[in-house]
């Protein structure tokens, strides 16, 4: 299995949270609430955790190209909903177990 964590500063890590939740459940399996969500893509999941001035980022998948899949759909969707005011996540090194 293949990991990627990635943790994004903000102030409001709930509102973006629920933001992409709730946009990807229109296409992909979902479940959150406003602290943690589950987003079941085609190549993999990922949890997502409204942290203190962070949201957090537990990325798992089969494959090193199915995980680069996951984190190309996450960075597109964080620069498109945070528009007005850049924000990026901040990847560590994928691992293997």
């Amino acid at each position: 299995m293949h990991y990627l964590n990635g943790s994004m500063p903000t102030p409001e890590p709930s509102r973006y949270l629920t933001r992409l939740c709730y946009h990807f459940r229109r296409k992909i399996e979902v479940a959150y609430d406003e602290q943690q969500g589950l987003a079941h893509f085609p190549w993999g999941e990922c949890r997502l955790t409204a942290q203190q001035e962070a949201l957090g980022f537990e990325c798992t998948a089969t494959s090193a190209e199915e995980l680069e899949r996951i984190q190309y759909v996450l960075d597109e969707h964080v620069a498109l909903f945070s528009r007005k005011s850049p924000m990026a996540v901040q990847w560590q090194a994928p691992r293997i177990d």
